[in-house]
């Protein structure tokens, strides 16, 4: 019964279920660390009669994290009637539902006989059981309620859609799981309670900050806890949230705070005009002359270079040195190592850019300003900081700017 309830069914989804279906789909299901620090978020107050609902419920782990704070009755089968009550949930795969209702009772009669209460059952007695929990669109039936009096609980896909015609935060693909929160989030009647995972790039990327304006106006945020990847088999970094639906009219709070902040009186954006590079190779057509063209992988790990010895035909803008450039695709680690780390470019000649890169132009055109911002890039406490500011797979000149001069 343990192995059922503690990471069985997300080993058993890797090994039947194909890669490029799953990433498709989104089944991701929640097991490990993970699941249990979204255990630890779920409110005391939960104890009895508030029901649950994970609209994207997968294998059923969210539910099982519920099912914590339920209370035993005086048998198994009042536990079952009791529970079913209280537990809601859809997703599109009728095998994960079967899963999940199966988990479900699993979890009853484990805790009837941590209890020692005498079980003899088999899983199937549990088959009437838990009927809340269908195969359905969870999106939809978010979207087609109102003021649910009980507990939403999230791990949504992780994927892109295509934004809604009256989306007001997106445009084109953006994240699935900001449009399932947002959606949670209006279902709830004031003051009920969400808690969900989500992919850091809803807590962290420039191109999301609309939608946690939008959050914030939705939920009153109490919890924003990074918490690195998801697991090691997914790629993908992710946050818990909590916070409970704001009464209309209510000023809006701040939050728990979407990142650490770093004190300065002066920002490097004050110091340098800090810009992705123009050119998207793949793209931008080759006309005007051939000039040095810095790409990432022509880069040392750090230190100087001087004019790139790759060129390139370019007729948009340039930039002469000197100037410190710094990869913009970088991963989030554990050392002590800065992913800002940025190396110094010198020569005479204007240089064209690629988009992977971000460079950090001094406003005075000292050099001396160059290096004393390549000691602060590689600094431990940048490093720090950065890893729990920005979790996504690209730095941001946002992020950059943002960061303390001396």
């Amino acid at each position: 019964m343990h192995a059922a309830l503690n990471g069985q069914a997300a080993g058993q989804l890797r090994e039947l279920v194909p890669a490029h279906f799953r990433r498709e789909q989104g089944a991701y299901f929640t097991s490990g660390e993970i699941k249990d620090r979204f255990t630890a978020l779920l409110d005391a107050r939960d104890l009895d009669k508030m029901p649950f609902w994970d609209a994207t419920c997968g294998a059923g782990d969210l539910l099982l994290a519920a099912c914590a704070r339920l209370t035993l009755k005086s048998s198994l089968s009042k536990t079952l009637d009791s529970w079913s009550r209280l537990l809601y949930g859809q997703d599109l795969q009728p095998e994960f539902v079967r899963a999940a209702r199966l988990r479900l009772f699993v979890a009853a009669a484990a805790q009837h006989r941590k209890r020692g209460d005498s079980i003899r059952t088999a899983p199937e007695a549990g088959a009437g059981h838990f009927d809340r929990v269908q195969a359905g669109d969870g999106l939809d039936a978010l979207r087609s309620t109102t003021r649910f009096r009980g507990h939403i609980l999230l791990n949504p896909p992780f994927g892109l859609i295509e934004a809604d015609r009256d989306c007001t935060w997106s445009t084109g693909a953006t994240a699935q799981a900001g449009v399932f929160l947002l959606a949670g989030a209006r279902a709830l009647a004031p003051s009920y309670p969400l808690t969900a995972i989500l992919p850091d790039v809803l807590r962290s990327g420039s191109r999301y900050r609309a939608w946690r304006a939008e959050a914030e106006g939705l939920l009153d945020i109490e919890h924003i806890i990074p918490l690195g990847r998801f697991d090691r088999h997914t790629d993908v970094d992710v946050f818990l949230l909590s916070g409970t639906r704001r009464r209309p009219g209510s000023s809006v709070a701040s939050p728990a705070g979407w990142w650490p902040d770093l004190d300065a009186s002066v920002r490097l954006e004050e110091i340098f005009d800090i810009r992705v590079g123009p050119v998207v190779d793949n793209r931008d057509p080759h006309d005007g002359p051939a000039v040095p063209f810095l790409t990432a992988r022509c880069m040392p790990v750090e230190g100087l270079m001087g004019e790139p010895p790759q060129r390139r035909a370019f007729a948009g803008r340039l930039l002469k040195p000197p100037f410190v450039a710094v990869r913009r695709t970088s991963r989030p680690d554990d050392s002590s190592v800065s992913r800002a780390r940025g190396i110094l470019v010198t020569g005479e000649n204007p240089i064209a850019v690629d988009n992977h890169v971000i460079t950090l132009k001094p406003h005075s055109g000292s050099d001396h300003e160059c290096a004393e911002v390549l000691e602060i890039l590689a600094s431990e406490r940048i490093a720090r900081w950065l890893d729990d500011r920005i979790r996504c797979r690209h730095l941001t000149v946002g992020v950059l700017r943002s960061l303390p001069w001396r």
